[in-house]
């Protein structure tokens, strides 16, 4: 008599891991490799058998599909109808792809008042003629979950590197991927299958690319429906799990989810970007003074920082001050709205004369986060940049952000990160998974400042300092 092993039992094969983490997890042995050139025509073969053997079936049961995926973001049907009504023809055709594909690896269809999964029809006696390769592509397709994935690596024309972004110790794969490549960027987030061919891995052919806030807050979500305790839905969570990606893939772009508050870390008070101007009558004096405060570290050349050494040991900045000698100005930059009160409460009387207020610039995070296309949003650093001052060159920019970046950062390699799961990053690329994720954040900070440098047309800052505080190549 076999005894069913529940997921969340010790595995048999004696790893010591919980069975869903091991041989029942996304572990388990994989289908055979196929030859990566034989997926030519088996999706259209597929689909033009279906359309004239089930056309009604199926259209009814795709139809079914996609208006479960658009009324699960809404609480009315009318705007679901209105929602979808105002999507443009790129949108409907990038759903009509998807979901059929969905159909063709987990779908069922009715066939004589009886529910019939679609794979099973295709690959059946009754099925279509299709080629071994045809055949073994659709078999496998039947067989690889769809999955949220980590954009941690691009090579344009070539290829990417992923990494499982709830089962996140497992090692990253490497996907041929020559379409795909051109269009994604490092940081994202997208569901896909992931198809084994005989020299890697391949996408399917339906992507699901995360604008960066969406994707998060859908990792979270799947992450609390894999630490659930019942056994029965944890059998359904590979089913479960393809179908919360495709409702939230399309509920982003039909009714964007509301976005998350954001709070301070140390704190925990909401995050907002404060930036005072104040022009400066005496750098001199100015510079004397804060030379002379035991928290305050920096020079005139590089910009100050004020930090406090807080219980866990860390140090933390409470606020960077940029000085923009051309301009005879200095910006002073805070996170929250209780540090900017303090801020001013020290800073004020302490420089004394040697300032003049001028203005407050206040950014909202939510604001940045609203505007964020589908790919990874510019590093902390040259967000909090923002738009200086008229009257400052691109080189003097160039030179303050740099300054910003580095002191940002220069503890970096030792502090919690929350995209590391809280881990620091020396400790997380201890695995093979950690250091590529490790990797992929240092990728998508360069990335995010090359975009915010071209478009503020300025020289781009070089992030190697953190690869080279980690001994790690770029």
């Amino acid at each position: 008599m076999n005894v069913k092993v529940g997921r969340n039992d010790p595995c048999p094969c004696g790893s010591g891991k919980k069975y869903k983490h091991c041989c029942g997890g996304v572990a388990a042995p994989a289908p055979a490799p196929v030859a990566a050139e034989s997926n030519d025509g088996a999706v259209g073969r597929a689909l033009a058998w279906l359309a004239q053997h089930h056309r009604k079936a199926f259209a009814a049961a795709l139809e079914a599909e996609i208006d479960s995926a658009i009324c699960a973001s809404f609480d009315d049907d009318e705007e679901a109808r209105d929602a979808m009504a105002a999507a443009d023809d790129a949108l409907w055709q990038q759903v009509q792809i998807n979901f059929s594909e969905w159909m063709l690896a987990e779908g069922d269809i009715t066939v004589k008042g009886e529910p019939c999964r679609v794979a099973e029809l295709l690959l059946g006696p009754r099925g279509p003629l299709l080629s071994t390769g045809q055949r073994a592509w659709l078999a496998q397709l039947a067989q690889r979950p769809l999955r949220l994935y980590d954009v941690t690596e691009v090579v344009p024309g070539t290829g990417l590197t992923l990494c499982d972004a709830v089962y996140t110790t497992q090692a990253p794969i490497t996907v041929a991927e020559r379409e795909g490549s051109r269009t994604l960027r490092v940081g994202m987030q997208i569901g896909a299958r992931l198809m084994a061919v005989a020299d890697g891995h391949q996408l399917s052919g339906a992507v699901y690319p995360f604008a960066a806030w969406a994707g998060r807050a859908l990792q979270q979500h799947l992450l609390a429906l894999e630490t659930a305790d019942d056994d029965e839905a944890i059998d359904d969570l590979v089913l479960g799990f393809g179908l919360e990606i495709m409702d939230a893939w399309l509920a982003q772009y039909l009714h964007p989810a509301p976005l998350p508050q954001i709070m301070h870390s140390h704190t925990g008070e909401p995050m907002v970007f404060v930036a005072d101007h104040y022009e400066v009558k005496d750098f001199d004096a100015l510079t004397s003074r804060l030379a002379a405060q035991a928290d305050v570290s920096g020079d005139q050349n590089a910009g100050w920082s004020r930090s406090l050494l807080c219980d866990d040991g860390q140090t933390r900045p409470l606020v960077s001050i940029e000085p923009q000698p051309a301009a005879q100005r200095v910006v002073l930059r805070y996170q929250t709205a209780g540090l900017t009160e303090r801020g001013r409460a020290w800073f004020d009387p302490l420089a004394g004369d040697t300032v003049k207020f001028l203005i407050q610039d206040i950014t909202d995070p939510k604001g940045l986060m609203s505007t964020s296309a589908a790919g990874p949003a510019a590093s902390p650093a040259s967000a909090a940049a923002g738009p200086l001052p008229a009257g400052i060159d691109a080189q003097t920019l160039a030179d303050v952000i740099e300054a910003a970046i580095k002191r940002s950062y220069a503890r970096w390699a030792d502090e919690p990160i929350p995209a590391l799961a809280n881990q620091t990053p020396r400790d997380a690329m201890t695995s093979a998974a950690g250091l590529e994720r490790v990797k992929g954040l240092l990728r998508s900070y360069q990335d995010g400042e090359a975009q915010q440098a071209a478009q503020q047309g300025r020289r781009t800052i070089s992030y190697q300092f953190l690869w080279d505080a980690l001994g790690l190549k770029a």
